[in-house]
């Protein structure tokens, strides 16, 4: 029975596997087993990895004959493993030498049913290499040792959390295998990661983080088309998929609320909800293209309520505010285009208010916080007028959002 599997989907893009294989089984540890689950790939990952196996007798090579997504080949790979521990590689990137060496020391010091290493984003194109930085912030976890429901409450609260990436995660194997025991034939492509870690984090009764640990390699915009522009298409679909996330965390949740005792779940299905519709705004706001802002908002909004949109446009509203806020010069051209931006997302979110005057804006406490600290920011600057409040727009939403996609490309996306 080896100590850690390793497990790698496997979707074309089969240039980076052995790269990948390489950084796992030449590992100074060596009582490790190597999973890959090809997902039905068209090109020639089947036989990589075969080709792999025969010189590695610790490299299983499993094969769907039909693509069903990530999270149905991850729990393939989960239903094989043999280790006491499992850990999830994507097929681009790669371990650090002794990787598995230090976490089987933290194994043996701090045993835990997550262990929370870290992460050195390798950027492989322009926008990546912006984008690093910020990533490494926070997929890098503040050392730390949970317990018990603080686990599923840290992670995705809107202060203290920390990443919900499986990768760079080494778990106990009996845990995983409990949470993929409750996952259905779905796809959820950007929201399997999510949704894997609210059930792991609800079974699990420990947590640690280990500190300077940089030891998983993620490479960024490799493989895929980070930094592009996103299309309304797309867009539509994280938006469902981040729905589909969250109903099947409600669903989850409704039938463990007897086994799993907890008096917190309805907080924990509002933070889950916040986070991820939190992701699919982030996604319209910063990659969606100026001329398409209108139709990926109505497009979200098939699958989100009116509350958690507007909440997210108030988010947006309080950032440019405080930017202008607390500037020195608000003369400048930088508070000029903060400020313009602030209201350009407040009179979108007005225009929401008024199509959908039932939405459940009362009861819902994450739009009220972001709604009242950005009417405040906007008030402390003196950017509201005299009646408290911004100019109310006079058209409908589509000719609101015109205003959106009338400012310059860069500044509103």
């Amino acid at each position: 029975m080896p100590v850690f599997s390793i497990i790698i989907p496997a979707y074309n893009n089969s240039r980076y596997l052995p790269d990948c294989i390489r950084s796992l089984a030449e590992q100074d540890f060596r009582d490790i087993e190597i999973i890959i689950v090809d997902d039905a790939s068209t090109d020639d990952t089947y036989a990589t990895m075969m080709n792999l196996a025969r010189y590695d007798g610790r490299i299983i090579p499993l094969r769907h004959e039909t693509n069903s997504g990530t999270l149905i080949a991850r729990r393939t790979g989960v239903s094989e493993a043999r280790g006491s521990y499992i850990l999830f590689v994507d097929q681009d990137d790669e371990l650090a030498d002794g990787t598995l060496t230090a976490l089987h020391r933290v194994v043996m010091e701090r045993p835990a049913d997550i262990i929370h290493y870290g992460v050195r984003v390798m950027a492989s194109n322009p926008a990546a290499q912006q984008a690093a930085a910020g990533m490494m912030s926070f997929l890098n976890p503040r050392p730390r040792t949970l317990h018990g429901t603080d686990i599923l409450r840290t992670q995705f609260t809107q202060d203290g959390n920390f990443d919900w990436h499986i990768h760079h995660k080494l778990f106990a194997a009996d845990i995983v295998k409990r949470a993929y025991a409750f996952t259905p034939d779905d796809r959820l492509l950007v929201a399997d990661d999510f949704y894997l870690c609210f059930l792991i984090d609800s079974l699990a009764k420990t947590y640690v983080a280990v500190p300077d640990s940089p030891w998983y390699l993620y490479h960024l915009g490799r493989g895929d088309t980070f930094g592009r522009s996103l299309t309304a298409e797309k867009l539509e679909r994280f938006a469902q998929w981040d729905a589909a996330a969250l109903r099947l965390i409600r669903e989850f949740v409704s039938k463990q609320r007897s086994t799993i005792a907890r008096d917190d779940w309805e907080d924990r299905l509002t933070d889950a909800r916040d986070r991820l519709i939190e992701h699919t705004m982030n996604e319209w706001k910063d990659n969606l293209d100026a001329a398409d802002k209108t139709a990926g908002l109505s497009a979200i909004l098939r699958y989100w309520s009116a509350d958690a949109v507007c909440g997210e446009l108030y988010r947006y509203v309080r950032d440019y505010g405080y930017a202008y806020l607390v500037s020195t010069d608000r003369q400048s051209d930088q508070s000029v285009a903060d400020v313009k931006q602030a209201k350009r997302y407040l009179q979108a979110a007005q225009a929401l208010e008024r199509r959908h005057p039932d939405a459940d804006y009362d009861r819902n406490r994450h739009y009220i916080q972001l709604r009242n600290i950005a009417y405040q920011h906007l008030r402390d600057a003196g950017a509201l007028d005299a009646g408290g409040s911004a100019e109310r727009p006079r058209s409908p939403l589509r000719r609101i959002l015109h205003a959106l996609r009338s400012g310059r490309r860069g500044s509103v996306d």
